[in-house]
């Protein structure tokens, strides 16, 4: 029988009826008045979310199936915790105004199980083969037989249950009573402390998020928004998405306004660029392009020297016709001067709506060009991409005049940058590098950490960028008067031997003999860096994953600070260049070596690395003015 039911001709319990123990004697309304010095003293708030998940618990629900549900929490152990944390808060308010029934909230209540009725006579008497016997003589053993129940177990299982529907009815109106008067209605500009667990809220607002709605617009983008949080991952941060959906909604998706002829590639005969006022006369051009798209194809396609360069180009060119024909309704052959210091101008505030982080195809739903508001050096970046672009269609012909040439395109320092920030080379720092090096010793997978070993080693001592790194074999390792060189073609196609010292040679033999090869004897073709589960070159994507997954798991066990660590999940396979170009130049390396090191072509390039940084600043100064020595010298 359903433990719930209750016996045929059972009235059901009344919640009003006469009070079984002191516990449920009559109580004040609840008011807002009377919990407000108790959820101040508490710092958390009590919302409706709360007392669903109470009522849910109440009503029978397992406590990990009501934690996932309204409070957006996963893990059984931590659903406990919650449970007595979201119970103890509700029986605070209850207490604090006098309400007898807090007692209830948390209490285990065992389940209702009414005791079996017996059967009726007729039935009774068929089963047993009584069907001859008078119906007085059946009534005297009906009751003969049944009456034991009703006197030893049936009226204490009956009492017990009727105890049980009344201490359950008051706790569930106890619960309403709170939701109706006490429960809070979350706000976008409430403090996270009274939403979120005090350690989360506090480690969101050394991050600079302050209240739910800052926290709401830190999400609303995708992406890894959580980057920076200590022992934060997918699972957590899909966890807190869910609970901060549950206070305040899932807030609007950015609206990106495309057209619907731009996102079918149709621009038309007025926007494509074929009529642009911009456009040289017919016959001119030195370009088959017939449209602006076209012409920023032919541009990629003859200025990038390489695959991430034109991934560069047209990421920007794209950028830019996008904004021209939406927030101008321009043409890119079209572009003012005007138009070129309103792009800056965009640059420096990208909207909103026009970022996601959301991995999604272009022009999906959710996508949109931009993945966050640019730096300064990025912002950079983009105008002399686009400047560029305009000045080859003039020297191509295909437009008459380059409008950013009549614009001052300097873009200054942030205001707000913080010195460390200001002055970072993206270089892993001393400390950040110590980090990599002891999660080396801590990797379980030995093939994984042979290969991350040689990585670091190597990249470090010869400086070269990804590119180079993976196409760099056996064969191009060649020793001359006791020195290994290693032979690189790289950007622009330019030649240049790169030396390998000690360090860098001993971890490549090193990192053979984790493969099963033999330095000396291995094919001149055996890449230096090898994927872990075949014998094939590495990618470049499999690289900087492998790199990003690595950096993540050195921050977990790193002592950095919280804005180096925000500052380091930021790095890429390029940082080991950085680095590598970063020490050299700290250690006095000349100039001309480095350059001849790095393969810039530029010694403008190489000099921003001998850029005096702030601890060896700091140091110089101190030493000087901060010394002993410098004090009596001052001294009169």
């Amino acid at each position: 029988m359903n433990a719930l039911a209750r016996p045929q001709g059972t009235p059901a319990p009344a919640v009003s009826a006469a009070p079984l123990a002191p516990a449920l004697r009559p109580h004040p309304p609840v008011t807002q008045a009377s919990i407000t010095a108790s959820t101040a003293m508490m710092g958390r708030r009590l919302g409706v979310h709360h007392c669903a998940y109470l009522r849910a618990v109440a009503e029978g629900l397992d406590i990990p199936d009501a934690a996932r549900r309204y409070l957006g929490i996963e893990h059984g152990h931590q659903a406990i915790t919650a449970h007595r944390a979201t119970v103890e808060l509700a029986r605070t308010i209850a207490r604090r105004r006098g309400d007898p029934r807090w007692r209830l909230l948390g209490a285990a209540l065992p389940p209702i199980a009414w005791p079996d009725p017996p059967p009726t006579l007729e039935a009774w008497a068929e089963a047993e083969g009584l069907g001859d016997w008078s119906a007085g003589e059946l009534q005297t053993l009906y009751e003969e037989r049944f009456a034991r129940d009703d006197t030893e177990e049936g009226p204490d299982v009956r009492r017990r249950a009727l105890r049980n529907a009344r201490l359950r009815a008051q706790r569930l109106a106890l619960i309403q009573d709170l939701e109706t008067a006490a429960a809070e209605r979350p706000r976008l500009t409430d403090a996270l402390a009274g939403w979120l667990d005090p350690g989360l809220a506090q480690a969101l607002l050394e991050r600079g998020v302050l209240t739910l709605g800052e926290l709401q617009a830190l999400i609303a983008p995708g992406g890894r928004w959580w980057r920076g949080l200590r022992a934060f991952g997918p699972t957590k941060a899909a966890r807190l998405q869910l609970q901060v959906e549950q206070l305040i909604g899932r807030p609007a998706a950015p609206v990106w306004s495309l057209r619907a002829d731009a996102a079918a590639g149709d621009l038309g005969a007025a926007l494509s660029g074929r009529q642009g006022g911009n456009r040289a006369a017919p016959g001119v051009a030195a370009i088959d392009a017939q449209d602006d798209r076209a012409a920023v194809r032919a541009w990629i396609l003859a200025r990038s020297g390489s695959v991430l360069t034109a991934k560069a180009y047209e990421r920007e060119a794209d950028r830019f016709l996008l904004w021209i024909l939406l927030e101008r309704g321009r043409a890119l052959s079209d572009a003012t001067a005007e138009d070129c210091r309103a792009y800056m101008d965009f640059l420096s505030a990208v909207p909103a709506a026009w970022i996601s982080r959301r991995q999604v195809p272009r022009m999906a739903p959710g996508w949109a060009p931009f993945s966050g508001a640019l730096a300064v050096a990025s912002q950079r970046q983009a105008i002399g991409i686009v400047h560029s672009l305009f000045s080859w269609l003039v020297e191509a012909g295909y437009l008459i005049t380059n409008p950013w040439a009549l614009v001052r395109r300097r873009v200054g320092d942030d205001r707000n940058n913080h010195l460390d920030v200001a002055e970072s080379s993206r270089a892993f720092t001393p400390a950040a590098w110590a980090a990599l090096r002891a999660q080396l010793e801590r990797e379980a997978n030995a093939a994984s950490a042979a290969r991350m070993r040689w990585i670091l080693t190597f990249a470090e001592a010869t400086g070269l960028r990804a590119a180079e790194l993976l196409s760099a074999q056996r064969g191009h390792l060649q020793r001359r008067n006791a020195v290994w060189w290693l032979r690189v073609h790289g950007k622009g196609a330019r030649n240049r031997a790169v030396p390998v010292p000690s360090a860098a040679l001993a971890a490549t033999v090193a990192y053979f003999a984790a493969r099963g090869l033999a330095f000396e004897s291995a094919p001149p073709d055996t890449p230096l860096l090898a994927s872990t589960t075949s014998t094939g070159a590495l990618t470049y994507s499999s690289l900087h994953q492998t790199l990003k997954r690595f950096v993540a798991r050195a921050l977990r066990h790193s002592a950095l600070s919280f804005a180096e660590r925000r500052e380091v999940e930021a790095a890429s396979t390029h940082w080991l260049r950085h680095t590598h170009a970063t020490r050299a130049a700290e250690v006095g390396v000349p100039p001309d070596v480095l350059q001849a090191n790095l393969g810039h072509s530029d010694p403008r390039t190489t000099a921003g690395y001998y850029k005096a940084q702030l601890d060896r600043r700091s140091a110089e100064m101190e030493r000087v003015y901060g010394s002993p020595a410098a004090q009596k010298l001052k001294s009169p």
